[in-house]
């Protein structure tokens, strides 16, 4: 690779496929330091925890701070990117989340000061998942986007799986503060390389067109015939699949009767085999089934589902390795799903508008991944698990089969 990547010229269709893999491989870099910085909140929160003496529950505002902005915040992050580009955008966001890191392990010295980095955190991050969605868009033809988005997607797996080898034992060792400076390098190795690698795609189009304001948007991008039934199912599976990341592993200690460490090491599998999912399912699509990306984004969720609901009617005492069975089905397809969903999406929206769409729905999802754990809780405390799972995953077949049924739409 070269030491900056520039965008295809349109007399030179020769080197424009090593090129695009090129643009990958910055954007799988990027998005993997942005989720070992992200995602290693979560593993920092039993540190912080016990550096300020406060309460579990208090700790963990960390995360909720954290996702609260990133929420607030994405949709406008979005329409910039629209604006102004991806690389600066993206590259001032990594930038911002290196300082946020970095600010945390010099000034945090109370649970306030913390949570102060920890918005700014949020509200930087907001514009890794449009921003590489949009240079996915721009670079590569409808017949590589799946595969293309797969590899980005499974960065967010590969960077959590990496901050949680590296930073307890950075904790541990050096301290907290350590490991929040191991997070501020990497998020500045991120902006380095996203800003001095990468380059804009030359679709004059996404140049050009000015990003619609909100109200224009939903409009324009409802008149897509797929894009509602998408949405309404990315709603379901993202409470699906964060619901069932937050109570598995309780539910299989408590509800099948395994040990924790049991539970917590069949978790671990599922995560895993949820990387190779992510990459496996938008290649199928792409590869056998052109021009069908939302049927088969309802197919794979209708496995998901029927997996999920064969988990939860699973009797105590069932076999360790029929357990483990439903549960890599869970991961390839119930993590997997997500780059053909967000492809659906993104290939509903204006030229001019690609960040901003995917930002608006990612916003939706996002509020709703924040709810679905806790409102999962509450039917388990009072109803038990049965009526919990129906909940969780009756949405899921609802949205999903009119989707699985459809016809074929094809990609822009």
């Amino acid at each position: 690779m070269s030491s900056q990547i520039s965008p295809p010229s349109p007399t030179s269709a020769v080197p424009v496929v090593p090129r695009i893999w090129a643009v990958l491989a910055v954007a799988v870099g990027t998005q993997t330091a942005g989720s070992f910085v992200s995602q290693g909140i979560y593993i920092l929160v039993p540190f912080w925890r016990e550096a300020f003496g406060v309460s579990l529950a208090s700790a963990s505002l960390a995360v909720t701070v954290m996702n609260g902005v990133q929420i607030a915040t994405m949709f406008m992050l979005g329409r910039a990117i629209d604006s102004h580009g991806e690389r600066r955008i993206v590259g001032i966001a990594m930038l911002g989340m290196a300082i946020a890191m970095a600010c945390a392990a010099t000034f945090a010295d109370s649970l306030l000061a913390l949570l102060l980095c920890m918005a700014f955190l949020g509200g930087t991050y907001a514009a890794v998942q449009p921003g590489g969605t949009r240079a996915i868009m721009r670079w590569f033809p409808p017949a590589k986007r799946g595969v293309a988005t797969g590899f980005r997607q499974a960065a967010v797996p590969f960077g959590t799986m990496i901050a949680a080898a590296l930073l307890p034992f950075i904790a541990v060792q050096h301290g907290w503060h350590a490991a929040a400076w191991l997070s501020a390098a990497v998020s500045l190795a991120g902006a380095a390389l996203f800003w001095g690698l990468y380059r804009e795609g030359d679709d004059l189009a996404a140049k050009t067109e000015r990003p619609l304001p909100l109200s224009k948007l939903v409009r324009t991008v409802g008149q897509n015939r797929n894009f509602w039934p998408a949405l309404r199912l990315g709603i379901a599976m993202s409470a699906f699949q964060f619901t069932f990341t937050a109570h598995v592993i309780s539910f299989l200690a408590d509800g099948l009767g395994l040990g924790l460490f049991a539970a917590s090491s069949m978790f671990a599998a599922t995560q895993l085999v949820g990387i190779p999912g992510r990459i496996l399912l938008p290649w199928i699509s792409d590869r056998f089934r052109p021009g069908r990306r939302s049927q088969s984004f309802g197919r794979v969720s209708v496995i998901a589902a029927s997996a999920a609901a064969t988990l939860a009617a699973l009797p105590l005492g069932t076999p360790t390795p029929v357990i483990l069975l439903v549960l890599v089905g869970l991961g390839i397809f119930g993590i997997g799903w997500f780059p053909l969903y967000l492809l659906e999406i993104a290939e509903s929206a204006p030229k001019g508008s690609i960040a901003s769409t995917v930002a608006f729905a990612s916003t939706i999802c996002l509020a709703v991944m924040a709810l679905g754990p806790y409102v999962f809780g509450l039917l388990v405390d009072h109803s038990g698990y049965g009526l919990a799972w129906s909940a969780l995953v009756v949405p899921v077949f609802v949205t999903a089969l009119p989707l699985a049924i459809s016809s074929p739409s094809h990609p822009k």
